[in-house]
């Protein structure tokens, strides 16, 4: 008899996806090949450049939200909190949910499929396998995960977006180099190779965010983003939407840099590294800030930036 073992996390994945999804329309609508993009929030996307990325996609693809996948078994409220809305005299509670976005580029008009997913706090065999199964039955002809690198660079350098992908068809039409990382991994990491297991093209973006800001929120990451997916897949994007977030961004950074000396000497000692050493690594540089200025920039410029925050959710 034939040994179905290998197959049954497939399955259950399958059965798991289908009872947990909820269509909001009867008829559930079938994209025709779509590029797909999706975030994972948490430890993959740092100063949420890819959440902030995705949002201003959601707008720019007028897409609507089609559906969701709960993820109660998944999350920790700790983390994640519920969220009590009102409509009228009505008020419900609004819980943590994988959002399923569907738009189109208006150039082109490919459909987009966006996909918004929190980071499991248990379960993450299961949940990964969940991940899979939804691209999977979104039938995507390329996908795209974005996230954030944490680099010591300042934040007044241009944010770099790094783009890798083992598929030999986007490898050869977009000129990307391939991603050869073994070792621990994220859920974003481990969503990755399953989805590339199943032979569907998938490419990684990664914006630069600075090491003490990686709590704050980058119109400028987000920006570089944007920016370069619209590149690679020829999409109807105007990044420079940005332009007066980020100018308020690195403003704000000024301010704080004007009104205390320890920071702008840290920050400018920072800018002499980037200068003289591209290639100094985290931990080594984060050993020559012994009085952890980068602990305490960060904590300001998170108080500093809250006053000019948009309602990004």
């Amino acid at each position: 008899m034939a040994d179905d073992s290998q197959d049954a996390p497939a399955s259950r994945a399958m059965l798991v996806c289908m009872a947990e999804i909820r269509w909001f329309a009867r008829r559930p609508p079938k994209p025709v090949r779509p590029l797909l993009i999706a975030v994972f929030d948490g430890e993959d996307d740092p100063a949420r450049s890819g959440f902030l990325a995705l949002s201003f996609m959601r707008d720019a693809f007028d897409a609507e939200k089609v559906a969701e996948i709960d993820v109660d078994n998944y999350v920790s409220y700790d983390d994640a909190r519920p969220f009590v809305s009102q409509t009228g005299t009505q008020r419900m509670v609004d819980w943590p949910t994988i959002d399923i976005f569907l738009g189109r580029d208006k150039t082109s008009a490919r459909e987009i499929v966006l996909l918004s997913f929190l980071e499991p706090r248990v379960g993450w065999r299961s949940y990964a396998a969940l991940a899979v199964e939804a691209i999977r039955s979104l039938n995507p002809e390329e996908v795209v995960f974005l996230g954030g690198q944490i680099v010591h660079a300042p934040h007044n350098v241009a944010a770099e977006t790094t783009v890798r992908s083992n598929a030999p068809r986007l490898m050869r039409s977009l000129g990307l180099m391939p991603d050869h990382y073994t070792g621990p991994t994220t859920i974003m990491g481990s969503v990755q190779v399953e989805v590339e297991n199943l032979g569907i093209p998938l490419a990684v973006a990664w914006s630069s965010v600075p090491h003490y800001l990686a709590q704050t929120p980058s119109p400028k990451a987000a920006q570089s983003l944007v920016a370069k997916v619209a590149e690679l897949f020829k999409l109807d994007l105007d990044a420079h939407e940005f332009d007066s977030a980020v100018a308020e961004y690195e403003d704000a950074i000024a301010k704080i840099m004007e009104s205390d000396d320890e920071v702008f000497s840290y920050l400018s000692r920072l800018e002499g590294e980037e200068e003289e050493d591209e290639a100094l690594g985290l931990e080594e540089y984060v050993s020559t800030d012994p009085t952890g200025l980068a602990s305490d920039l960060a904590e300001e410029a998170e108080d500093y930036l809250r006053q000019i925050r948009r309602d990004i959710d």
